[in-house]
């Protein structure tokens, strides 16, 4: 190698050589920054909210306070865009009522309105108002955020940026007391969003700034023109007639219009009167007749509640605290008057086991099936107050507890009377008895009335009527004769002690082959024999047993048998005296 290779490898000198390595050093610095700047930049694109270029089906970003801020302020503004474009459509048309192109574009700026809605905690806001409060909140935090100083979305921090807490990470709007907080969803991952506390203090925060001029230069106070005027189901050209009612229609009283709180209160005397005449009308009478006109008045009282809250909602436009306490009352009167309304057609339903024919509707069958839909309605009720509850925001595990506990004391006080229900399903698993049937138990013989889910009622022979609670009448033992398949035949007749053998045999086998040609007696059992009693008397017995299982019948056929035979022994000249002894 010669020198002048040398020398383009090597320095001639020390201080050559460290400018060298100090000039790669620079240059390899340099690179690393540009690299960090492009990753830092990649990130933060990443991170910046793409609501109107992303996916419809795509979540809304919240993974840091900068993809939520910038969410809510690109949302927020796009609604009142939206709508006031509606506005503008609506006033270059000379139709009262919206066309397609209105409410479409009224559609939209609702929806966006509601999106926005998700850049709030609501968790501590009634799952019935949260849509309403939502609203509210979002319009009011807008234009307290258009009229103070917001810092760029860029200095808003990304989620690895959040100050660590103890509790949850947040972040608090520099100079304010707006604060964001980290909240896991389901899956685990932080989801920011403005936090319940800002949420209920937004109306104070407004107070405050109202009168400070908007940062944009704007002189319309959305918000007001928003909550003080109809609401968005309403035509808008209804809004330029409000516009030119007198000035003390449209102040602002509670953060209502004065035509808002007069329109309030003119639809509410309304539904109150009508409900309390039809009410009063119906639930007046006895309540002997049928259930129907009594189901029909809930159910329209129910429907004119459901009207009432919707037009407050979406004509009159009620908004803020007055909407939520509208929502909260038509829910819990709805809820009320359907779970009335399904327990009376469910009673209504158990009564109609009352016409089933015979004695079918007295039987234990009948009471089961009573028992049985009316539990169903109390079921369905239940369901209706717990849906209820849950839009109301109140914890039912609470609710469960102290029912568990309420239900075991109650258990204690009404044992008596769940021994009885406990003996009628025994009752009814067993059947030894049913209505209209003649039985024995404790020395008591009768028919069998009615059995209910606590007392059996009975029919005694000398025809006192005898009621017995189901936990005693399960336990005893009961004889039931209507559920013979046959009864026995048995007569006795007195013979001459000298009568003539070979007659009496004969006598026998007719007697004998007479019974067994009646189809209505059981051949094999057919048995008749001369007996030896006392005093040198003579029995001639006749037992037999009879394929007729209904009393009535049988004592018909009893008869007609018992007179036959006494004609068929007289001609044969065997009987004592011709006369019958007393059968058995």
């Amino acid at each position: 190698m010669n020198a002048l290779s040398r020398t383009r490898f090597f320095p001639r000198s020390l201080s050559q050589w460290f400018c060298q390595l100090l000039l790669v050093t620079m240059m390899g610095m340099c690179g690393a920054g540009f690299a960090n700047a492009q990753s830092a930049q990649m990130e933060a694109e990443a991170d910046m909210p793409s609501p109107l270029t992303s996916s419809p089906l795509a979540p809304l970003p919240l993974n840091s306070p900068r993809a939520t801020f910038g969410s809510f302020q690109t949302l927020s503004q796009n609604a009142v865009d939206t709508i006031l474009e509606a506005i503008d459509v609506a006033s270059n048309n000379n139709a009262f009522f919206d066309t397609a192109e209105v409410k479409a574009l009224k559609a939209k700026g609702m929806s966006e309105l509601v999106a926005a809605t998700q850049t709030l905690d609501l968790s501590s806001v009634a799952p019935e108002s949260r849509r309403s409060m939502g609203l509210n909140a979002v319009l009011l935090l807008k234009e307290i955020l258009e009229r103070i100083d917001v810092p760029d979305i860029s200095q808003a921090p990304l989620s690895g940026e959040v100050a660590p807490n103890k509790d949850q990470p947040s972040w608090s709007l520099p100079g304010t007391e707006i604060r964001m907080v980290g909240l896991p969803d389901a899956n685990g991952t932080l989801r920011y969003k403005f936090s319940s506390d800002t949420v209920e203090r937004l109306p104070e925060f407004y107070a405050r700034v109202r009168d400070l001029p908007q940062k944009t230069g704007s002189e319309i106070d959305f918000y007001r023109t928003f909550t003080l005027g109809p609401g968005l189901s309403a035509p808008i050209e209804l809004y330029s007639y409000l516009t030119r009612l007198p000035p003390a229609f449209l102040r602002d009283y509670g953060g209502q219009a004065a035509w808002q709180w007069m329109a309030f209160g003119v639809l509410t005397v309304l539904l109150l009167g009508t409900s309390a005449t039809l009410l009063v009308r119906v639930f007046g009478r006895s309540t002997q007749g049928s259930h129907v006109p009594r189901a029909i008045v809930l159910l329209v009282v129910a429907l004119l509640l459901g009207i009432y809250g919707w037009l407050n909602d979406e004509i009159i436009n009620t908004t803020g605290e007055l909407q939520a306490a509208i929502e909260v009352t038509v829910l819990v009167l709805q809820g009320a008057t359907l779970a009335a309304l399904v327990v009376l057609v469910f009673y209504g339903l158990a009564r109609m086991v009352h016409t089933l024919p015979g004695d079918r509707r007295e039987g234990l069958d009948a009471s089961l099936l009573r028992l049985a839909i009316r539990v169903v309605g109390i079921i369905l009720a239940a369901f209706i107050l717990a849906t209820v509850a849950t839009r109301l925001g109140m914890p039912l595990y609470g609710v469960v507890a102290s029912l568990g506990v309420g239900g075991l004391a109650l258990a204690l006080a009404v044992r008596p009377t769940l021994e009885n229900f406990i003996g009628g399903l025994i009752l009814y698993a067993d059947r030894p008895v049913a209505v209209g049937e003649m039985c024995k138990f404790g020395g008591v013989q009768g028919t069998v009335e009615a059995i209910g889910l606590r007392s059996t009622k009975i029919r005694a022979v000398d025809r006192t009527l005898i009621t017995v609670q189901n936990s005693d009448f399960a336990e005893m033992s009961i004889t039931n004769f209507s559920r013979r398949d046959g009864n026995q035949l048995q007569f006795e007749f007195d013979v001459w002690p000298d009568a003539d053998g070979s007659q009496v045999i004969k006598t026998i086998n007719e007697v004998a082959a007479k019974l067994r040609e009646d189809h209505r007696i059981q051949q094999d059992s057919v048995r008749v024999l001369v007996r030896e009693m006392p005093e040198d008397a003579l029995k001639l017995e006749i037992q037999a047993q009879s394929l007729i299982a209904d009393w009535t019948d049988f004592l018909d056929m009893r008869q007609k048998l018992l007179l036959a035979l006494i004609d068929m022994l007289k001609t044969r000249n065997v009987l004592r005296n011709d006369r019958e002894a007393a059968p058995s």
